[in-house]
Formats: structure tokens, C-alpha cells, sequence
């Protein structure tokens, strides 16, 4: 039987290589921000990151004010998490949040956020899972290999904005039947969600449709497109459309809010 060798980095790679993987350091990455009164810590490496952790207040106004207006304590799903900025922000805020996002690069963010703003009042669980209308192996048509980015898309590489693209990548992702997934998790019913799954809409809310028929409220982006649609699949659920806000920079995106 071979026996375990121990074999040096040194002997592996030249100097320049270790002095680069030395000089590494995640801390040096990390950006302070102020927002409505709260202090939030950011992992922003790239220019994009650092507009999202500097530019929150900017990005969806509407989406802060809706957090904004939730009791503390209450029960607040995120899915479509992304890096966490809303999601955070939310257990800033002293709610009991559940942030769920399929795409690994976006989930390292999102987890290592929470790390950086663990002291926080509120808590949060995130799961690297994609919600949806049955458990399976789905496919993420990435269009842009970056970190923070948007157009990760479950299911078919269709953009937002219609039409399709070239992914750069496609990744395996996991999908779970979300009533039946909370139910073995044991996880807490939702009483307030949010819902920015770029074109993966129609399959969350039909596998979480008896969670949403106990939620209190929803927030939603909606393209022109789907919006009947949606709306009507809502009115079965008990809720009616109270606010809308056009998505900036974007015709034809509503952030939408259906209440009881």
C-alpha cells in the first residue's frame, strides 16, 4: 500500500505564484454603508458589487419601503436573493428572513454577507436551492459569468427583456417543490415575500401556492407580458394587485405589490 507523502507548495508552484495566493485577502474587499440609519458591511471585489453595496438606496427605493413597513419579528421569504442586499437588509430591519438563491456565484455572496452582518438583530437562513413546482435537476442559463450579475435564468436562456441569449455557462441547480420542501425542512410559513426570479415565476408560485394562500403580502417583478397572467393566478390565491412601480431603467418591468 502506498503510504501519504507530504509535498511542499514550494515544490509545486515558484515564488510569484505563493506571493500572489498570500497577498489574497477577502478583507480588503469589504465596504461599509449607511442606509436609512442602518450600518450594512458588503463583500464588494468588483465595480459592480461596490455600486450595489453603495448604491442600495438607488438600485429599488420601493422594494426598501415595503421592507421598511413590515413588522419586526415577522416571517420574510427573499427568493431570488441574489448577493443578499435586500435580504440583509431585511434582518437589518428585525425580521426572521429566509433567503433562497440557485446560483452558486450569487449564493457565495449572499452566504458570506450574512457572515459580515451576523450581529444583526433579525436572522437569517439561506439555501442554494431553486424553488419551483417539483423536485428535480433544472439547468441556470447564465448569460454572464460575474459576480452580483443578473440574467441567470432557470429553465431556458430567455431574457427579461424577451428574446434569447448565448449563455456564457449553464449550471445544474437543484429544484425543489417549495410547499413540499418547507414542510421537510420545517421551516416557518411565510408572511411576507418577495419574488424577482427573472422568468421563473409562474413554477415558485404554483409550488408555494398553499404557503402564499397564509402570506399576508407579496412583492413581485413583473414583466408587461405576464402580468394577467399573474395577476389573475394571485386572485385565486385571495390577493389583489395595490401598488405598482415601473423597475428603473427598464419599460415594461413592474415591481408589483398584491395584498390581502
Amino acid at each position: 500500500m502506498d503510504t501519504w507523502k507530504f509535498v511542499p507548495l514550494e515544490t509545486l508552484v515558484g515564488p510569484k505564484a505563493i506571493e500572489h495566493a498570500e497577498a489574497f485577502n477577502l478583507d480588503s474587499h469589504i465596504y461599509e454603508a449607511e442606509i436609512r440609519g442602518l450600518t450594512l458591511r458588503w463583500l464588494a471585489p468588483s465595480k459592480r458589487l461596490l455600486w450595489m453595496a453603495a448604491g442600495l438606496e438607488y438600485i429599488e427605493p420601493e422594494l426598501l419601503d415595503w421592507i421598511d413597513g413590515i413588522p419586526r419579528g415577522a416571517a420574510y421569504y427573499d427568493f431570488g436573493a441574489s448577493n443578499g442586499i435586500f435580504a440583509i437588509y431585511a434582518a437589518k430591519r428585525g425580521l426572521r428572513v429566509t433567503a433562497i438563491e440557485p446560483d452558486p456565484s450569487n449564493y457565495f455572496l449572499l452566504s458570506w454577507n450574512a457572515f459580515l452582518n451576523r450581529a444583526d438583530d433579525g436572522a437569517l437562513a439561506a439555501f442554494n436551492v431553486a424553488a419551483s413546482d417539483r423536485f428535480g435537476v433544472g439547468e441556470l442559463f447564465i448569460r454572464k459569468m460575474e459576480l452580483g450579475a443578473h440574467e441567470k435564468i432557470v429553465g431556458s436562456p430567455t431574457a427579461v427583456s424577451g428574446g434569447e441569449f448565448a449563455p456564457q455557462h449553464v449550471h445544474p441547480i437543484q429544484l425543489v417543490h417549495f410547499d413540499r420542501w418547507r414542510a421537510q425542512m420545517g421551516l416557518r410559513e411565510p408572511e411576507y415575500v418577495k419574488i424577482d426570479v427573472d422568468g421563473h415565476e409562474l413554477p415558485v408560485i404554483a409550488g408555494a401556492s398553499e404557503s402564499l394562500r397564509r402570506c399576508k403580502e407579496i412583492f413581485i417583478e413583473i414583466e408587461d407580458a405576464k402580468m394577467d397572467k399573474l395577476a389573475s393566478q394571485f386572485r385565486t390565491l385571495g390577493f389583489k394587485l395595490t401598488r405598482q412601480h415601473q423597475v428603473q431603467n427598464y419599460a415594461g418591468l413592474w415591481n408589483c405589490i398584491f395584498s390581502r
